[in-house]
């Protein structure tokens, strides 16, 4: 049995930005076959900045 492959990745933006990123992620993982297996939406201080965690995990064959 092989690990499943992992895309972790971190970005600090404005919200609206952020959202568009969340999608454009989803929908990466949607056609290479990943999963969104864990999200975080954090404001940073008291900014208009977000921090957003994500990470995708390959779903079922690792083998391609």
């Amino acid at each position: 049995m092989t690990k499943q492959n992992k895309i972790r990745i971190k970005a600090t933006a404005g919200l609206k930005d952020l959202d568009e990123l969340h999608d454009t992620l989803k929908n990466f993982g949607m056609f290479k076959n990943y999963s969104l297996t864990h999200e975080k939406f954090k404001q940073r201080g008291n900014t208009a900045l977000h921090d957003m965690w994500i990470e995708l995990t390959q779903v079922g064959d690792s083998q391609s």
